[in-house]
């Protein structure tokens, strides 16, 4: 379900630099997925900058400060299901979830202010939804906030087929809340007690 967390945020960002859906956006943003084909388009020169590119950060561990044995293990009651009387048990494992962001530009201007943009946008928490995959149809919603001492910039720019040079910025976006989630199902049965058999009978009187 991870991918949910890479679209999530490719899809904000998309929406924050490109709020009309016109054709050529002035600022494209490219998403993990799409993260292989970049080296390939810049070297044959078939992409327009700047760019704003995501990729997950490998690096993805269970966060044993928020970890609860009890909702890992055993999970809470989440999803009824009325038409086939299954009741779905939730459970929830705690990560660490980063990214990095490269920025890149053409001229120092143009990073400046997608830097200044992108530092507004994520400095205070920022917050986004996803909808569950599963078998519970629900959302949750989790934070990102940047890293603010992993801000790097190459030494000065670096140059691409030979014809000009490129700027580049990265810097790591933290996710806050985020989650994997499994559901257990288990059949309801109607367990009738001795005392609603004598509230019947009273009533019956």
């Amino acid at each position: 379900m991870l991918y949910k967390y890479d679209k999530a945020i490719v899809d904000d960002l998309t929406e924050s630099f490109n709020p009309d859906s016109v054709e050529n956006p002035v600022v494209r943003v490219i998403s993990p997925d799409k993260i292989l084909d970049l080296a390939a388009q810049i070297q044959q020169d078939k992409i327009q900058f700047p760019i704003v590119a995501l990729s997950r950060d490998t690096g993805i561990h269970i966060n044993s400060e928020l970890y609860n044995f009890s909702r890992a293990q055993f999970g809470v009651r989440s999803v009824l299901d009325n038409e086939t009387n299954m009741l779905y048990y939730e459970k929830a494992i705690p990560i660490n979830l980063s990214y990095i962001m490269t920025l890149l530009t053409t001229n120092q201007a143009d990073m400046d202010e997608l830097l200044r943009e992108i530092i507004f946008k994520y400095t205070a928490q920022y917050f986004l939804e996803i909808n569950l995959p599963y078998e519970c149809n629900r959302k949750i919603r989790f934070g990102i906030n940047i890293d603010k001492d992993s801000i790097e910039s190459s030494s000065g720019s670096f140059e691409y087929l030979e014809s000009g040079q490129l700027y580049q910025t990265m810097l790591t976006l933290k996710c806050e809340g985020a989650v994997l989630v499994h559901y257990t199902p288990a059949h309801l049965k109607r367990i009738i007690t001795d005392d609603e058999i004598i509230l019947a009978e009273t009533q019956k009187q």
